[in-house]
C-alpha cells in the first residue's frame, strides 16, 4: 500500500460502511413512513443492502487475509466472490417483490400524495453521506483490490444518486403537482436494485470461474516481462482473479544455450521486476523455454509497460 494510514482504512472500511448505513437504513425507514414517501421506503433498500455489504466485507476481508494452508494452497481469496453471489441473489427476491408492491400503488390513483417536505431534507443527508461513503471506500478499494470493498463503493455513489432522485421526485410532487412522481421513482428505484443485482452476480460468476485480468493490466505484465533483457518472447501468460489478488503462469522463451542455472536466474529477474510494478500481485509462476526461430522475430516487439495513471485508471475501472 502506498501509504500507511491506508491499513487503518482497510481495517475500519467496513464497520464504518456498517455504521453509517445502519444510521441511513433507520432513518429512511422512519422518514418514508412518517412522510408517506414510496420513494424513500425504497430507497432504505439501498441502506439496508450496503449493512449487509458492509458485514460481508468485514467478513470477507478477515478470512481472504488468511495465510496459505494445506487445505488452501491457492488462499482464501474466492470467499469474497462467493459473498458477493450471496448478496446478490438475496437482493434480486427482494427488489422482485418491491417491484410488484410500487407497479401496485402506482396503478391505484387515489393513493398517490406528496410527502411531507421532511423526506427532501433526509433525502439530502443521504446524498451528502453516500458521497463520503463513496469516496472512502473508493480509495480502499484501488489499495486493496478488494471485489467486495469495489461494491460498497459502487453502492454508495448509486445510493447518492437515487436519494437524490428521491429528492427531486418530491419537489416535483409538492411544487409541479405530480404527486405520481414519488411512485414513479420508486419504480425505478427498483430496477435498478435489479440491474446492481444482476451485475454482482454476472461480476462474481466471473471472478469463481477465473476470469482473467483485464486487457490493459495484462498487456502492461508482458510488456514488463518482454523489456526483461535476456528474454526471447513471452509465448504463454495465463492470469485469473483469486479475490484481492491477480495469480499468474508465464512461460518465457529465452536463449536455448542458456544453462538450466541461468534460465532460472532470468526467471526470478523478471517475476521480480512484475512484482515491484504490479500492485496486488499474489503469486506469478514463471518457467523457461529454450526460444525457436519463430519466436526470435518478436524479440523486438518491446511494448512498453503501461503508464502509472493509466495503470491507476485500470485498477478504478474508470
Amino acid at each position: 500500500m502506498r501509504f500507511d494510514r491506508c491499513v487503518a482504512c482497510v481495517r475500519t472500511v467496513g464497520w464504518v460502511g456498517l455504521g453509517i448505513n445502519l444510521a441511513l437504513a433507520f432513518m429512511k425507514a422512519l422518514v418514508g413512513l412518517v412522510s408517506g414517501s414510496q420513494a424513500m421506503l425504497v430507497d432504505t433498500m439501498y441502506s439496508v443492502k450496503d449493512v449487509i455489504t458492509s458485514l460481508l466485507v468485514i467478513v470477507g476481508l478477515s478470512v481472504s487475509d488468511k495465510p496459505l494452508d494445506e487445505d488452501h494452497p491457492y488462499g482464501h481469496g474466492k470467499i469474497e466472490f462467493v459473498l458477493s453471489l450471496v448478496i446478490s441473489v438475496v437482493f434480486l427476491v427482494i427488489t422482485g417483490y418491491l417491484l410488484v408492491h410500487t407497479v401496485q400503488i402506482l396503478l391505484r390513483p387515489e393513493e398517490h400524495k406528496a410527502p411531507h417536505l421532511v423526506a427532501l431534507w433526509a433525502a439530502l443527508v443521504a446524498v451528502a453521506v453516500n458521497l463520503f461513503m463513496n469516496r472512502y471506500a473508493g480509495c480502499v478499494a484501488i489499495e486493496t483490490n478488494s471485489p467486495m470493498v469495489h461494491t460498497l463503493a459502487r453502492h454508495s455513489h448509486s445510493d447518492a444518486v437515487t436519494s437524490g432522485m428521491v429528492a427531486g421526485g418530491i419537489v416535483g410532487a409538492h411544487y409541479l403537482g405530480m404527486t405520481w412522481l414519488d411512485v414513479a421513482i420508486a419504480i425505478f428505484e427498483t430496477f435498478d436494485l435489479l440491474y446492481l443485482g444482476v451485475w454482482i452476480f454476472w461480476e462474481a460468476c466471473k471472478g469463481l470461474m477465473d476470469r482473467s485480468v483485464h486487457e490493459p493490466m495484462r498487456g502492461h505484465i508482458l510488456a514488463i516481462a518482454r523489456a526483461t533483457p535476456g528474454v526471447v518472447a513471452v509465448p504463454q501468460f495465463r492470469s485469473r482473479h483469486v479475490g484481492q489478488e491477480i495469480w499468474g503462469d508465464m512461460v518465457l522463451a529465452v536463449d536455448p544455450h542458456l544453462s538450466v542455472a541461468e534460465a532460472h536466474r532470468l526467471c526470478e529477474t523478471v517475476k521480480e521486476s512484475v512484482s515491484s510494478r504490479v500492485p496486488h500481485l499474489g503469486a506469478l509462476h514463471i518457467r523457461a523455454t529454450g526460444g525457436h526461430k519463430h519466436e526470435q522475430k518478436h524479440a523486438h516487439e518491446k511494448t512498453a509497460p503501461v503508464a502509472e495513471d493509466e495503470l491507476r485508471a485500470v485498477l478504478t475501472g474508470k
